[in-house]
């Protein structure tokens, strides 16, 4: 029961720290540069149901502080990459300062959700069946 428990948070925790760049592969990497409004909202979009995905893989109860403290890392890593790219002025630094806060106050909540949405699936497959 351990096992599965270590391997479910530690599932949650991959999923965290893979959904910012994964979602940056899919929406802005093929701009060249360029990518519009609607590719930056879909980018955080993506990333927040890769928090609410990384929060359902996780078991109730289970601590979310290394799930959490994975997408924090992995969000504003890839934020500063993505964005130093774009802009050689150093002005995106503002956007990080503004952006960090942010991702620090979703990312619990996010990863509560995704545990809660998780936890009501298997009480209703479970009464269900």
């Amino acid at each position: 029961m351990v096992t599965t428990r270590s391997t479910s948070v530690t599932a949650s925790t991959v999923v965290a720290l893979l959904a910012p760049p994964a979602a940056w592969a899919a929406w802005i990497s093929w701009s060249d540069g360029k990518a519009g409004d609607a590719q930056h909202v879909a980018w955080f979009a993506t990333v927040a149901v890769g928090c609410v995905l990384a929060g359902a893989l996780a078991p109730r109860g289970a601590r979310l502080l290394w799930p959490a403290a994975a997408a924090v890392l992995s969000t504003l890593v890839t934020l500063f990459l993505w964005w130093s790219s774009e802009d050689e002025s150093g002005l995106f630094l503002v956007g990080l300062v503004i952006a960090a806060p942010l991702v620090v106050a979703a990312s619990l909540p996010l990863l509560l959700l995704g545990q809660a949405l998780a936890s009501l699936g298997r009480r209703g497959g479970a009464s269900s069946a």
